[in-house]
Formats: structure tokens, C-alpha cells, sequence
């Protein structure tokens, strides 16, 4: 009994000095999770796969899901049904307020049993049942892992934009591609200058449909990407745009910029202009319309974890009932062609759902007090400013997406906007909507469009506006801003 005793003491002696070191080393080097190696996915495999660590379910406190990382420190990301490989720490009875999270909670989940089921040290010992990916599924993921870092304060040369007679000045490249869409007339505008010397920002267009990567840095005044801002709208940068190292000190500018890349105050969201106005409907009252919400667009189709194939989810599909609420979509493009021949499953329901889109029209949609706006290829779409352009009141889905000109326009007050796993709660939401709230809301969007989106010349000078809203008034430019009130 006495040996028995010693034995035990020991081990317990040893699980002190154990967590008394892993503690030392936790608070001499900050918090673990920013330990980019340790805590990747393939070192959380590479390092702790077949150590065959015990494993523990993880309780909800105040309705989020915990896993500590080391002792009292939380690691966000977690929800029901995720699991997480863990350590127990023997000194507290294998309780799960004290369990130390080797890899980042965000990798992987394993399940334990709770405090009250680990008696005696008894340990549970499940095997790892599926990987959950904290992001949801159809997010689209264009962009690089992460742009440099880069501010207003150590990326850009204020001494270039003095002297400059109030006005912003800008030289625009016609390589590598010329300009597009809306900047196609800045050459005509007070604000570009030909003589580079003067330039206080260096425009430079992107055309990712290229069969090659553009490489900005051959410039003839790219100087490490110094105010310059390059712009895209395109939606394949990852794939085709310059690659994240070699744009120096340069900002983007671009229709499709995700929360997870998006420099704030540096990197601007633009708009992809809308195809039809339809401003002879502002008029008409949200309550006064003949729908509560439409859509008319493409599926895309594509596996659960692919991009731009949030349209093709049951949950959006199912919105549709063919009378208040109508959402109808067609397969009817170039590469659902090529998916349906090589995996036919994927275009099931297609010729349903094409019966039903031929049975409306656009214009007639546009009669709506809501408009579905879903993220496709990209996030941005060119249903925003066509909505807006007849009054109606957007409803946004898309994951992880910057909004457009986030600086200047107060996007609250006008859209609504649900992340991809929550399409199930769109239309009660909607309808729960008390009118005097919709009135103002409707009155705003009209307000946004008019002072902000209405036509090129609108987006254009907006874009200038933005640029120059990241100069916090440090230099005194001469912008003139929309009021942003109605």
C-alpha cells in the first residue's frame, strides 16, 4: 500500500513539474494559436496523429463552444458537432475547464466525455468522426492566403501627393491592361495628370482572364508597389493574379476583397456596375409591391465545398413557394455543361428548375419590397446596383465579403445580409420586418444608389471619394462627398 502510495505521489509530482513548464513556456511565448507552424494543419497530423492523446467533449458555456488552448485562455471558431484532439491534464482530474488544445481549435474535433463521466480519471476514448472547416460550405476563396501587411502609415508616400493644387492626382497605365468598366474615362477627369512625376496614385489594371499572370513590378515607376492600386474585377485572382509577394506596397482595389485579405483603410471593395436601371419604381412603397422577394439568375453547379455553388443548395431552393417569394435559376452555362457531363448527379433538378424560370421575367421580378442578392462565382454581383436602382431592398448572402465602399456608405441601414448556413431564417426574417422600418430602409437604398452607384460617372468620382477617405484629412484634397443622410 505504502509503494502503491509513493507510486502515485510521484506521478502526480511529475504532472505538476509537466504543467508547470507547459504554463512557463505558454506565457513566455504569447498566445500558442500564433505559432503559424505548430498549429497548421498538416503539423497538427504531422505532430499529433499517432500519439494516441485521449480525447474529451467540449461543454457550450454561454452559448459558444470553448476549447482552451492553455490555462483560462479560449480559441474562437468552435460550434456544436466541431471536435478538437486534446491533452488532459492529470493534476484536475481530467475536468474539461483544464484540458490544454495541442493544434489549433479550428483544424480538426475530436468528442470526450464530460466531468461527470471521467470519474476515477476514466478516460473516453472516440476517434476522430469528420472534419468541419470553420468557414461555410460555398465560400468562395479567390484570394490569396494573405496580402502584405501594409497601411496608410508605412506603405504610401504622403510627399508625393503635396503640391498638388487640392486635387488628387492620378497617372493611369494602360499595361498591363487598359482601363475598364467605369475607369474607362478617368483620363478624361481633373484628376489624371501624363506627367508620372506629379502622380500622387499610379492606376493599374488587371485583366485575370488572361491566359498568363500579369507582373506589375515591371512598371516603369512601380517601385515596389509605392501608391500604387491595383485594380481587378475579376474573380479568379487567385488562380491568375499577380502572385501575394509580388505586389510590394501596393493596395487593391477590387469587386471581390473577402474579410480574411482585406487591409482596412488600405485596400478598397468596389461595385460591379449593374446591366439595368430600373428607376421607375422607386416610387412604388415597399408594402404596395407585388412580391416579397425574387430572384431570377444562374446555378452554378459544383460539389458542396467548390466555389460559386451556394445557388444550388437545397435551403436556397426551397425559399421559392411560385407566389410571394419567387426563386428561380438555370443551368444554362458554359461550364455546368462540362460539370454535367462528368458528374450527371450534379444536374439533377436542372430541367425543373429551368420549367420555372422561363415562367418570369426580370422587369416583372423588379416589382418586389426585397431582393435576393446570393453570392455566385464571386461575392460582388451585378444584381446589387440593379435592385437598388429600382428601389428595392437588397438581401445579401455571402460569406467573408467586404462590402463596396465600407468607408462611405452605411450598408446597415439599407441591406439585410445572411450568411450562407443561415438561408433557412431569410423569409421569416422578412417577413417579421415592421413597415415603418422598411419605408426608411427603402428611402436609404434609394439614397445610396442616386448619391453613390447611379451610372459611371457616380461610381467613378465615389471611387475617387474612397481613395481619398484613406487620407483621414491629412492632406487637404479637394473631394467633394455626397451627404450620406436622407
Amino acid at each position: 500500500m505504502g509503494s502503491k502510495l509513493v507510486s502515485s505521489l510521484a506521478s502526480f509530482a511529475a504532472c505538476m513539474s509537466l504543467g508547470a513548464i507547459v504554463s512557463y513556456i505558454a506565457l513566455s511565448n504569447g498566445v500558442l494559436l500564433q505559432t503559424t507552424n505548430l498549429f497548421s494543419a498538416a503539423s497538427f497530423v504531422d505532430r499529433y496523429s499517432k500519439a494516441n492523446l485521449p480525447t474529451f467533449s467540449l461543454t457550450r458555456s454561454n452559448g459558444a463552444c470553448k476549447c482552451l488552448v492553455q490555462a483560462n485562455a479560449t480559441a474562437d471558431g468552435l460550434t456544436n458537432g466541431t471536435s478538437v484532439k486534446c491533452a488532459c491534464d492529470s493534476t484536475s482530474g481530467y475536468s474539461t475547464n483544464q484540458i490544454q488544445v495541442l493544434p489549433s481549435c479550428a483544424n480538426g474535433t475530436l468528442t470526450a466525455a464530460s466531468p461527470a463521466d471521467n470519474k476515477q480519471g476514466s478516460i473516453s476514448k472516440e476517434s476522430v468522426v469528420k472534419y468541419e472547416p470553420w468557414y461555410a460550405q460555398g465560400r468562395t476563396w479567390h484570394y490569396p492566403v494573405l496580402f502584405p501587411r501594409c497601411s496608410m502609415d508605412v506603405c504610401f508616400n504622403y510627399s508625393r501627393c503635396e503640391g498638388t493644387d487640392r486635387e488628387l492626382l492620378i497617372y493611369s497605365y494602360d499595361s498591363p491592361s487598359p482601363p475598364v468598366r467605369y475607369f474607362t474615362g478617368i483620363k478624361d477627369t481633373q484628376w489624371h495628370t501624363d506627367n508620372a512625376s506629379k502622380a500622387c496614385l499610379f492606376f493599374v489594371f488587371l485583366d485575370l482572364n488572361k491566359p498568363h499572370r500579369p507582373h506589375p513590378r515591371a512598371l516603369p515607376y512601380w517601385n515596389n508597389g509605392l501608391n500604387h492600386v491595383l485594380i481587378t474585377f475579376a474573380d479568379m485572382w487567385k488562380q491568375r493574379g499577380p502572385p501575394q509577394d509580388t505586389i510590394g506596397n501596393a493596395s487593391v482595389m477590387a469587386s471581390d476583397i473577402h474579410e480574411t485579405t482585406y487591409r482596412p483603410g488600405f485596400d478598397i471593395s468596389i461595385p460591379l456596375p449593374g446591366k439595368l436601371h430600373m428607376r421607375e419604381l422607386q416610387d412604388v412603397k415597399p408594402n404596395a409591391r407585388k412580391y416579397l422577394m425574387t430572384f431570377r439568375g444562374l446555378r452554378y453547379l459544383g460539389r458542396a465545398h467548390e466555389e460559386g455553388v451556394l445557388r444550388s443548395a437545397e435551403a436556397f431552393r426551397a425559399m421559392h413557394n411560385g407566389e410571394d417569394v419567387v426563386v428561380v435559376t438555370s443551368c444554362r452555362h458554359g461550364t455546368n455543361n462540362l460539370v454535367r457531363r462528368e458528374a450527371p448527379e450534379l444536374g439533377v433538378k436542372c430541367e425543373e428548375d429551368e420549367a420555372k424560370y422561363w415562367n418570369y421575367t426580370y422587369k416583372d421580378l423588379m416589382n418586389t419590397t426585397f431582393g435576393l442578392v446570393p453570392a455566385g462565382r464571386q461575392a460582388s454581383s451585378y444584381r446589387m446596383i440593379e435592385v437598388l436602382s429600382a428601389g428595392v431592398v437588397p438581401v445579401l448572402v455571402a460569406d467573408n465579403y467586404v462590402k463596396p465602399f465600407d468607408t462611405l456608405i452605411q450598408w446597415h441601414r439599407c441591406l439585410l445580409q445572411f450568411p450562407s448556413s443561415e438561408m433557412h431564417r431569410i423569409v421569416p426574417t422578412l417577413r417579421a420586418m415592421d413597415a415603418l422600418q422598411l419605408l426608411f430602409r427603402q428611402r436609404y437604398c434609394i439614397h445610396i444608389y442616386d448619391a453613390f452607384l447611379k451610372d459611371d460617372r457616380t461610381l467613378l468620382r465615389t471611387t475617387i471619394a474612397s481613395l481619398t477617405a484613406r487620407f483621414l484629412g491629412s492632406l487637404p484634397l479637394n473631394i467633394k462627398f455626397e451627404a450620406d443622410a436622407v
